[in-house]
């Protein structure tokens, strides 16, 4: 298993897309807080989607999340200086077409995050993606481009995974059931000690105050490339819980607790 790590999606800036339908346009990929908004396309051909963030930007990880992606659809990302350099064969970073769903997996609600881990933070101005090998319309709901922000130290015996019911039911004495529907979400819960007094003071707690309890992260709990890796997955909520110090002088523990919309 690798360590952690959690990604604050970028604004995705100016973009333009080869295919879009008018009332799912590829604008939708920026509202990571909103996955029922959705980029979906008309068919197959020219599924390309291209942004300028207006100044350059670090980047070491993208996920396109919740597509109906198929076992043959591929995506490629392109990071430049320029629309010229991201629309052409040399850009100065291209990842080149890959499959889309890596490690190949079936779920049964047929929606798939891509994970591409950038070898080394790229800071470039223009960026784009392309979708290939496709079949019939594409969806997908959000578009993560950033910074991994990866712990230092792996998480503690005691983590929590489990589904959140946010619907609630009653059931009188007599049997009958009043049933509140409502989603059910998926948790994250654990504990990461032994945290140094930079790494504190230059990644977590600046990102911790950035969310705070109303902004959106991904969280990849366990990034090995593996079957469960999209099971392990999240982007949602943090749930802020204060760091406390540890029995070590400058070492501090962190309870984080994420509630998914993924």
């Amino acid at each position: 298993m690798e360590k952690p790590f959690a990604v604050v999606p970028l604004s995705l800036g100016t973009l333009s897309c080869g295919n879009q339908r008018s009332n799912r346009p590829a604008s939708h990929l920026g509202e990571v807080a909103l996955t029922g908004m959705v980029w979906q396309s008309t068919g197959n051909s020219n599924l390309w989607v291209r942004g300028d963030f207006g100044t350059t930007k670090p980047i070491d990880f993208m996920s396109m999340i919740w597509a109906n992606a198929l076992p043959g659809t591929t995506i490629r990302l392109r990071l430049g200086a320029s629309q010229a350099d991201v629309d052409g064969s040399s850009a100065p970073y291209d990842s080149t077409a890959r499959p889309f769903i890596s490690p190949a997996i079936t779920r049964e609600d047929g929606l798939y995050s891509s994970h591409l881990e950038l070898p080394s933070v790229q800071t470039y101005r223009w960026w784009r993606i392309d979708i290939g090998g496709h079949t019939g319309d594409f969806t997908a709901a959000s578009l993560v481009l950033g910074k991994t922000v990866r712990s230092a130290n792996f998480y503690n015996p005691g983590w929590q995974m489990g589904p959140e019911d946010l619907g609630e039911i009653e059931i009188a004495r007599n049997g009958v059931v009043d049933d509140t529907p409502g989603l059910i979400l998926r948790t994250l819960d654990f504990k990461i000690s032994w945290v140094s007094e930079v790494d504190w003071e230059t990644l977590w707690q600046p990102l911790l105050q950035y969310l705070g309890k109303r902004r959106v992260a991904l969280w990849c709990f366990d990034p090995e490339a593996g079957p469960y890796r999209q099971g392990r997955t999240y982007m949602g909520y943090v749930r802020p819980q204060p760091a406390t110090g540890g029995a070590i002088v400058r070492k501090y523990e962190m309870d984080l607790s994420i509630l998914s919309i993924i």
